[in-house]
C-alpha cells in the first residue's frame, strides 16, 4: 500500500489506504491506483463541480430543443473523432485507461452472461483510444441492450447444474496514447464535456437509449447473482426500480458510478475464478484471493 502513502498530511491512513486495505472492497489495485492518481488531479477539485452544472444545463438544452425540432441531426464518425481527439489531448492518461477498462470490462461481463446462457457474446475490446470509432459508443451501449433481450425471458441455468466458463475475464495491456495532451483533465470532469458531446451528435432516441442503458446495471447484477448462486452481487443494487424510466439525471456521475460498479463485479468474477482455477492472471494487476 506505499502508493498510497503521502496522501493524508497527518500522517494517519486516508480513504484511499483504508480501501486498499479492506480485503472486501471489490475492485483491481491497478484501477485503484489509477483512480487515486486521476483523483488527485487539481480539476477533479476545482473544475468538476461548475462542470456539472454547465453539462446539466447545456444537454438540457440540446435535449429540449431535438424534442422540439421538427427534424433530427447526428453524426456519429464526428464524435468518434471528437472524443478520440479530446480523450488523447485534454484527459489524462489515467483516465484514458480507466475508460478503455470500463469498455473491456463492461464487454467481458456481458460476455459472462452471455456464455454461460447460450446467447450471442460481444466482442468490443479496445485497448487503444484509436480503437474507439467506428461506432464503438454506440455499440458498447446496444452490447448491453443485446445480451439482456437475447436471454428471452428464460428462466437462467442454475450454478449447481453446470460449470461456470470464466476463461472471457481477461483484460489485455491498455496502450497509451502517443500523442501529446496540452492538459490533462481527470475523467469525471471529461465526461461532462464528453456528454455535451454526446447529446449534440447523436439522435434524441440514441441518447435516451444510452442514458437509460445506466438503470439496466440492476438487471446485470441480478443475473450474475442468479447465474453464480452468489448473492453479494445484489447487494450493490444501485436501487433504481428498472421500470421507472428516467432520462433526466445527472449522467456524468451516474455512468462513473456505473463504470466502479463494473469494476466491483469484474473483481469479484475473478476471485470466483480464481476459487475454480479457470482464468489467469493479466497484466493489469492480479485478482484478489477469497
Amino acid at each position: 500500500m506505499s502508493e498510497y502513502r503521502g496522501l493524508m498530511k497527518t500522517g494517519g491512513p486516508g480513504i484511499w489506504e483504508a480501501l486498499a486495505g479492506d480485503p472486501t472492497f471489490h475492485f483491481d489495485r491497478h484501477a485503484l491506483d489509477l483512480l487515486v492518481k486521476d483523483h488527485g488531479r487539481w480539476s477533479h477539485r476545482w473544475v468538476r463541480p461548475p462542470a456539472r452544472v454547465l453539462s446539466r444545463v447545456v444537454v438540457g438544452l440540446i435535449v429540449f430543443l431535438k424534442r422540439v425540432l421538427p427534424f433530427q441531426f447526428s453524426s456519429h464518425r464526428l464524435l468518434d473523432r471528437l472524443g478520440i481527439w479530446f480523450m488523447s489531448r485534454f484527459v489524462s492518461e489515467e483516465g484514458g485507461e480507466l475508460l478503455l477498462r470500463h469498455f473491456v470490462i463492461e464487454t467481458n461481463v456481458l460476455a459472462f452472461i452471455a456464455r454461460n446462457s447460450g446467447v450471442t457474446e460481444p466482442t468490443l475490446r479496445p485497448v487503444r483510444l484509436e480503437q474507439l470509432d467506428d461506432n464503438a459508443v454506440i455499440v458498447h451501449d446496444l452490447n448491453l441492450y443485446e445480451v439482456l433481450a437475447g436471454l428471452g425471458g428464460r428462466p437462467l441455468p442454475r450454478p449447481e447444474h453446470r460449470l461456470i466458463d470464466y476463461s472471457m475475464l481477461v483484460i489485455d495491456p491498455i496502450v497509451p496514447s502517443p500523442k501529446r495532451r496540452w492538459l490533462r483533465l481527470d475523467l469525471e470532469t471529461g465526461m461532462c464535456f464528453m456528454n455535451i458531446m454526446f447529446s449534440l451528435l447523436t439522435t434524441s432516441d440514441e441518447y435516451r437509449r444510452a442514458v437509460h442503458s445506466l438503470q439496466l446495471d440492476e438487471s446485470v447484477l441480478s443475473i450474475l447473482a442468479e447465474l453464480t448462486g452468489d448473492q453479494v452481487f445484489r447487494s450493490w443494487s444501485p436501487g433504481g426500480y428498472n421500470p421507472i424510466i428516467r432520462t433526466n439525471r445527472d449522467v456524468p456521475r451516474d455512468l462513473f458510478a456505473h463504470a466502479v460498479i463494473h469494476e466491483y463485479i469484474h473483481d469479484r468474477l475473478r476471485q470466483h475464478a480464481m476459487v475454480g482455477g479457470e482464468v489467469g492472471e493479466t497484466p493489469q494487476g492480479e485478482p484478489v484471493a477469497i
